[in-house]
């Protein structure tokens, strides 16, 4: 039995942001902008549940989310300066942390060394997720303002970000840079891209030495396409080539998360419609939906 080409989100006001797919299982998760639900589904099955309603455990808003090895799913807080933790086997919340007051708390990775590194669009902040002592905890890991990263108030700047070996990858959403950050120093450089930029550069994901970037209409760029953009990224991660822009035949709306299906060779992108709903208009299309698209060859 083939898996389905798109995925259903219930609800005419569900603009899914977040996802977080568990390999293991087959289940994604995807969290809500409208109200903070969370949604669970199986890629075998064309339609996603409510798994958490709106409101539970205060959660209002979810951006960002990721799952960790022992089935533990991190959801961003966006605009409420807080990220959840929940042991998705219960359902039970395990904490829930606050960031900088006044920002978004936006994207999760998890590094090699247990730890996850949490992106902060609103405040230039990057903060290290932990459990130390029998307790969670979220502190702030990078002064953004101190780095290379040229901080720009009021708009949306650090978005997604991905941890591979030594290094953090994340994008900066409003200059559509790609920054490479050493976790061992903290050094923040530019990922060189020849010139070609990642505006509205959101979820990230990465497979065989390639970068795979939504790219939504965020900032209604005259002409831009919502797409997922492909670039391939050398050994150092300091230089990448814009290889090509994946859409489905029925085009994206808004993409922002995005996670690889490994086992059927495709990407799960979230058609977030965030534009839509960050301007207080109702969604362009319904159902909302995760669309796929198939990996392309190397």
């Amino acid at each position: 039995m083939s898996a389905p080409d798109r995925y259903v989100i219930p609800g005419d006001r569900a603009f899914p942001t977040g996802m977080a797919l568990d390999p293991r299982t087959g289940h994604y998760y995807v969290g809500s902008a409208e109200d903070g639900t969370l949604y669970r589904g199986h890629t075998s099955r064309p339609r996603a549940t409510v798994w958490s309603p709106d409101g539970t455990d205060g959660r209002s808003f979810t951006s960002g989310m990721m799952l960790d090895g022992e089935g533990r799913l991190f959801a961003g807080g966006g605009d409420t300066g807080t990220l959840r933790i929940y042991d998705t086997r219960t359902g039970w919340l395990l904490a829930k942390l606050n960031g900088t007051p006044g920002g978004f708390v936006n994207e999760a990775t998890l590094a090699d060394d247990g730890a996850a590194y949490v992106t902060d669009s609103f405040r230039p902040v990057i903060y290290r997720v932990a459990r130390e002592n029998g307790r969670w905890t979220m502190k702030p890991w990078l002064d953004v303002d101190t780095s290379a990263i040229d901080w720009v108030h009021g708009q949306h700047n650090l978005n997604g970000i991905l941890a591979l070996g030594p290094h953090l990858l994340t994008v900066q959403s409003n200059t559509g840079q790609l920054w490479r950050i050493d976790r061992a120093t903290r050094e923040v450089t530019e990922v060189d891209l020849g010139g070609h930029r990642l505006l509205s550069g959101d979820g990230l994901a990465w497979r065989d030495g390639r970068l795979y970037v939504t790219q939504g209409n965020l900032y209604d760029n005259p002409g831009a396409q919502a797409q997922v953009a492909v670039v391939e990224l050398n050994d150092q991660l300091t230089r990448g080539r814009y290889v090509s822009g994946l859409v489905p035949p029925e085009g994206f709306q808004h993409p922002s998360a995005l996670a690889i299906d490994g086992s059927a060779s495709r990407l799960l992108v979230v058609n977030s419609q965030f534009n839509r709903w960050q301007a207080g208009l109702p969604p362009l299309t319904l159902p909302f939906t995760i669309a796929t698209v198939p990996l392309p060859e190397k």
